[in-house]
């Protein structure tokens, strides 16, 4: 048994669809955080995988996407939406505000612009290095950390 089977066995993500595997133990820990989620009330578009599945993604108007971040966001110290982050699984920059919700299971997930190509979620945005002397601006080399959970 592979590690997605032992995690589809015990899944805290419910009828989330099997071979969606692009960020499953992502989403595994953030519901282990948060639990069972209320949908919310914004309508729903599909989101097609890089695997070939698709996935509910919320269509969030820009008057409405601080208030999202500031419910969804599981972490003290909640970036602004003008703030930058690094996908960590891309290594690709990208501003808050362009974050992805979607609703997978009984979940809502908090997820990088990037996630139908890499499945990062939240646990993946990290701030881009200060220092520009060690890594010469590359994204794919920062590192910082994201913060203590909040319940």
């Amino acid at each position: 048994m592979n590690n997605t089977s032992k995690l589809r066995e015990h899944s805290l993500v419910p009828d989330i669809n099997p071979a969606n595997n692009l960020g499953l133990q992502e989403r595994e820990m953030m519901m282990g955080i948060s639990g069972p989620q209320e949908r919310l009330d914004y309508p729903t578009e599909m989101l097609k995988m890089a695997n070939g599945c698709e996935v509910e993604k919320y269509i969030i108007p820009d008057e409405d996407r601080q208030k999202v971040l500031e419910t969804l966001y599981p972490f003290f110290d909640v970036p602004a939406l003008d703030e930058e982050r690094v996908d960590i699984h891309t290594g690709k920059s990208f501003k808050v505000r362009d974050y992805i919700v979607t609703r997978e299971g009984n979940g809502n997930f908090l997820v990088t612009p990037f996630y139908a190509e890499a499945g990062g979620t939240v646990l993946d945005w990290v701030a881009p290095s200060s220092d520009d002397s060690s890594n010469s601006g590359k994204d794919d080399s920062v590192i910082s950390t994201i913060g203590i959970v909040r319940r």
